[in-house]
């Protein structure tokens, strides 16, 4: 900090979704002036649901790791505003599959169900199956400290993490170095070969999916009534409460900086704005290669940005129907099951998807009705050239893929189809057009072997009052990173100032 700077520093905030809602809210508990630019005119980002033939449609929550207390992600999303006064649904199992050879097989979020019913169903692969849910009960017991910064963690703090927290590091040492894809190729049993060939996408690490039934093991991984939303609704009000400002419907195109520093932004009209220090919240590849010069910018992070897999784009569908899908059992995950026919688009090829049937969630849709939603890994490139080369074919696409999604439920939950109140497909231009994010990339970077390796920087050190926040710079993706990103770069800028960080504001 340079001695001009006011005591009341001016924080902007590039990007309005979660990581740039939990960077403003506690930049106001520290008492900074911030305002957070959104290029849409609405906050969100990829966590957003919006409004379709009287239902609201959900368009990213299916569960909220920390909605329990015991954590510090609990702690976090209630300083967040999140959980008071909410309510969480806790399912009973993650993911139910059908279509199987030996019949349905629904995975219990317990751990203790969850191996009776792998045994009962494998038997030939038992030392697997033992391996697996003990991988399970030890991150359930986990509770690795997300209260600050890694970087401001000392020695002795990591001594007493690798001291208390050896079991489960160890266990993401050894499973976070194997990929789903392999890990089911490992099953003798066709029906577990296809259950975690198809539960995620085949590149993520089986560390990241023991941890997360490992929070849902331990009651931490509830969903919120309302969806994303409602969640949205929460933050964006905690925030406004602590009298943060926000610029809607301004895209920042370039950062501002003099002598080493950043010193605001610069919008897409032109408007130069100040700033003592600026968050990115937003598409990390447009920071690197179009807001900065590759001047500033540590070699090591265009070499991670080459290295890392990102997430895929995806196709969300999402359909209203006049049924209530009795007889239904919900899953966190939902219902995986074989499709009418085999969608292939460009490189991805969907045998099987699984539908979110929100039966459990009255507020998203009207009485006697229910949402459904799918997502499928989608062709960033496959799209943008079909819509390249004929904008009608593009859409003569969306409808096939719709309506294969529409008939397979339809042969799951007979005279389904003839109920419909609505259907849409978002493709990755669509996620591109909302978030910015490259090639429409749901969730920044994969959960890959390789990720598991890499720490990717936060800021650089040719140049100070920059810090980088969400996504893309904690592999994995998901809402806690986004949250704890958000407010790691205030835990930073608190520390540049030598002030002392304060979690909740001063009464």
């Amino acid at each position: 900090m340079t001695p001009s700077t006011p005591q009341k520093p001016t924080v902007a905030i590039v990007g309005g979704g979660i990581a740039g809602l939990s960077a403003g809210i506690f930049g106001r508990i520290n008492g900074f002036d911030t305002t957070i630019y959104e290029t849409n005119g609405k906050l969100g980002g990829v966590c957003s649901g919006w409004e379709r033939s009287g239902y609201n449609v959900n368009g990213s929550v299916h569960w909220l790791v920390g909605s329990a207390p015991g954590n510090d992600l609990y702690e976090l999303w209630k300083q967040l505003g999140v959980i008071e006064g909410n309510t969480f649904y806790n399912h009973d199992a993650f993911v139910e599959f059908r279509d199987l050879e030996s019949g349905p097989l629904r995975l219990d979020t317990d751990a203790d169900r969850l191996e009776k019913t792998l045994l009962d169903r494998a038997p030939e692969d038992r030392e697997l199956i033992l391996k697996f849910t003990e991988g399970i009960r030890i991150m359930a017991r986990s509770d690795f400290p997300l209260d600050r910064s890694f970087e401001l963690l000392n020695p002795w703090d990591w001594t007493k993490i690798l001291f208390r927290e050896f079991p489960a590091i160890r266990t993401m040492a050894h499973w976070g170095s194997m990929s789903l894809g392999d890990f089911a190729q490992l099953f003798k049993n066709r029906d577990l070969r296809t259950v975690f060939q198809h539960f995620w996408t085949p590149e993520m690490n089986v560390a990241f999916l023991m941890m997360q039934f490992g929070y849902a093991s331990a009651g931490s991984a509830g969903y919120p009534l309302g969806g994303s939303a409602a969640l949205i609704e929460r933050l964006e009000h905690r925030y406004r409460t602590l009298e943060g400002k926000v610029a809607l419907q301004s895209r920042v195109s370039k950062i501002a900086i003099h002598n080493g520093r950043a010193q605001g932004i610069q919008l897409s009209d032109g408007t130069e704005i100040e700033a003592d220090f600026v968050v990115t919240a937003c598409d990390g590849h447009s920071v690197l290669y179009s807001m900065l010069d590759p001047e500033w910018i540590d070699p090591e992070v265009f070499t991670a940005y080459e290295i890392l897999k990102p997430f895929p784009s995806l196709n969300f569908f999402s359909a209203g129907f006049r049924s209530t899908f009795q007889g239904y059992r919900p899953s966190i995950a939902g219902l995986n099951v074989a499709l009418t026919e085999t969608l292939e688009l460009g490189r991805y090829a969907h045998p099987r998807t699984a539908f979110n049937i929100f039966t459990f969630d009255p507020t998203l849709a009207p009485s006697g009705r229910t949402l459904v939603t799918a997502m499928l890994d989608a062709d960033y490139d496959y799209w943008d050239e079909l819509y390249r080369r004929e904008p009608r074919l593009y859409q003569a696409e969306r409808e096939r893929v719709a309506r294969v999604l529409i008939d397979s439920l339809d042969r799951t939950f007979p005279d389904t189809a003839p109920s419909l109140d609505f259907a849409d497909l978002a493709t990755p231009l669509t996620y591109r057009n909302w978030t910015g994010n490259h090639k429409g990339s749901y969730e920044g970077w994969l959960p890959t072997p390789e990720a598991m390796k890499l720490q990717i920087p936060t800021h650089f050190t040719r140049l100070k009052g920059l810090y980088m926040a969400g996504h893309w710079v904690a592999p994995g993706g998901g809402m806690p990173p986004a949250a704890y990103t958000g407010r790691d770069a205030i835990q930073l800028i608190c520390r540049d100032l030598g002030r002392i960080f304060d979690f909740v504001e001063q009464i």
